[in-house]
């Protein structure tokens, strides 16, 4: 067994903390790995802790810097570090001897352009480079390792290795118990980005439950906790929202108590309007929906989409098509049976599919065998 550095570069679920998309890719990646008996080191960046207020004393040994990035890897003393961003590699000296895995949670250029960022340019290159110091790479899906694997050949990899798996966003195998009572509660949680545009299901679901006097959806979110990041059209929809008598507006909260307010609410909408970013996301906000017992109204065309539709665990819709959303939330509203099922479906799906100790194979067979690939000259424009 090894020992394993994971170094996230977000918040992670510490009791007590928020906690973002990443944040959670990175802790599911660790706990994954515990599982098949590795010992495991999660650490996060210090600023991002200590942004929040000044961290648990336990925490400090965990809590890293980048200018001293090199330093903490050292007094860790890891067999094997993964970074949850690629852009971590670029703060480590050239020649590394550790093995080195990066997981693309998702795909950062493409959400840089959606920020108008004219880095652009700047981090392609960066990104390139960055690769080139890495053994092996993990990503959240057979889309999204389509795309990186373009990436790998222009930072000089030969694709004739197996260098790049598919683990798709995963949860603890002990799943929460769901107990929801009363009226329809609808959840949608997270944060602020300008490449996720939920605003026309969100208006549709508010217009619905106002014209059937039930139901209500508690909104949780808000911009990120540590990140300046663009906040798209959030800001106009969160005024919206507050007007209506029928949404709970909710700040971001830790994430265990965030998993209580799930576990008693009834579904959630994730909805988001189609482009580039959005298709190739595997979306962890959805899977910890899931994951809490709560069936989902989801898009059709992203790749967890067919894992909703499978095992009948929510509703995937055109998110442009209204009609079909008003025809579900009646269904919801009027027959909380159906809701109860796949409610029930929801669960099987996460605990069939989506467990950290059944997706985090192709990771535990390298880190037990780890080989450095062999690389050519990367191409650089």
């Amino acid at each position: 067994m090894k020992r394993i550095l994971v170094i996230s570069g977000d918040l992670l679920p510490y009791p007590g903390f928020p906690t973002t998309g990443a944040g959670l890719r990175a802790w599911g990646i660790g706990k994954g790995l515990e599982t098949k008996g590795h010992e495991v080191v999660l650490a996060m960046p210090r600023s991002s802790a200590q942004k929040l207020g000044p961290p648990p004393q336990e925490l400090l040994p965990v809590l890293y810097t980048y200018q001293e990035l090199e330093t903490f890897i050292i007094q860790h003393d890891p067999d094997i570090i993964i970074f949850g961003h690629w852009i971590l590699a670029n703060f480590l000296p050239e020649r590394l001897e550790i093995p080195l895995v990066i997981d693309f949670h998702g795909p950062l250029l493409l959400e840089t352009q959606f920020q108008a960022n004219p880095a652009v340019d700047k981090l392609k290159r960066e990104k390139i480079l960055a690769l080139r110091n890495a053994d092996f790479f993990t990503c959240a899906g057979e889309k999204q390792r389509y795309y990186f694997q373009a990436w790998l050949m222009m930072a000089g990899f030969d694709l004739r290795q197996d260098l790049i798996a598919s683990i798709p966003v995963s949860l603890s195998p002990d799943l929460p118990k769901h107990q929801s009572q009363g009226e329809p509660v609808f959840v949608y949680g997270g944060i602020f980005l300008p490449w996720q545009d939920p605003v026309l299901g969100l208006h549709t679901l508010i217009e619905c439950l106002e014209h059937k006097q039930k139901g209500l959806l508690k909104f949780f979110g808000g911009k990120h906790p540590v990140l300046a990041v663009p906040t798209g059209k959030f800001e106009e929809l969160r005024d919206y929202l507050q007007r209506s008598p029928r949404v709970q507006m909710q700040p971001l909260i830790p994430r265990d108590q965030l998993i209580q307010e799930y576990c008693q609410a009834h579904v959630a909408i994730d909805l988001m309007q189609r482009n580039a970013e959005r298709e190739l996301a595997f979306t962890t906000r959805t899977v910890e929906y899931l994951w809490c017992g709560l069936p989902v109204i989801y898009n059709n065309y992203a790749e967890l989409s067919s894992y909703i539709s499978d095992y009948n665990a929510g509703w995937t819709l055109d998110p442009g098509d209204t009609l079909a959303l008003r025809r579900v939330i009646e269904e919801i509203i009027e027959q909380p049976a159906a809701v109860a099922e796949r409610s029930h479906n929801a669960q099987r799906l996460v605990r069939e599919r989506l467990t950290w100790d059944r997706t985090i194979d192709p990771l535990d067979a390298f880190c037990r065998n780890p080989v450095k690939p062999q690389k050519a000259p990367p191409y650089l424009a």
